[in-house]
């Protein structure tokens, strides 16, 4: 993920060496929210990798990256769009982030594609975001849940589990993962005993 962020950032520079000071980067992940206590270790995974990349001496012949931060809240598509909006107001070229999926489409549509910023998101994994218009500007790292539900599916049946009840929960991650999850088992031979969802995390 380093450094295939790292090199979308750079790819991205539309101006000269000799005239950028710094490179913005803006940093939009759940702070608040259901998946608050996971972000910290995220936020830091790319700050390691854009203060290496400025404590290099190396970028665009010696430039530093400077990272701002924003809340995408996880669940709250129009804060994190507003949030997302701030971090381009603020000069941002690039974006990691966002983290869950509907707030991750919502800001690819709405701020990323309208202003050319590229998004490169560590975790948005609905299978809708591999199809959905960007101009180019959306990435991850992260695969598909129409691969990861597949591989869920293979080691249930693996394990010699014949009949199964889904759950999951009511947002483009949770029914993503369980509709694919369900379709692949199925294909295997397995029998689904329900299919429903849960409100919240």
């Amino acid at each position: 993920m380093k450094k295939l962020l790292l090199a979308v950032i750079v790819s991205l520079s539309t101006v000269s060496t000799a005239s950028l000071a710094e490179i913005k980067v803006g940093i939009i992940l759940g702070f608040t929210g259901p998946i608050e206590s996971l972000t910290p270790a995220m936020r830091d995974g790319a700050r390691m990798a854009f203060d290496e990349a400025s404590n290099s001496g190396n970028l665009l012949g010696g430039e530093s990256i400077t990272i701002l931060e924003a809340d995408s809240t996880c669940v709250d598509s129009a804060a994190a769009t507003a949030a997302a909006e701030g971090l381009v107001a603020d000069g941002v070229t690039a974006i990691m982030g966002a983290d869950c999926s509907g707030v991750t489409g919502a800001i690819n549509a709405n701020v990323a594609v309208p202003n050319g910023i590229i998004m490169v998101s560590p975790s948005a994994t609905s299978p809708g975001l591999s199809s959905v218009p960007d101009n180019g500007t959306f990435w991850r790292t992260a695969p598909s849940d129409a691969k990861g539900g597949q591989v869920l599916a293979k080691l249930a049946l693996s394990r010699g589990i014949e009949s199964i009840a889904v759950t999951y929960t009511n947002n483009d991650y949770g029914k993503g993962l369980a509709e694919v999850f369900e379709k692949s088992f199925a294909s295997g031979g397995g029998d689904n005993y329900g299919f429903c969802f849960s409100r919240r995390w």
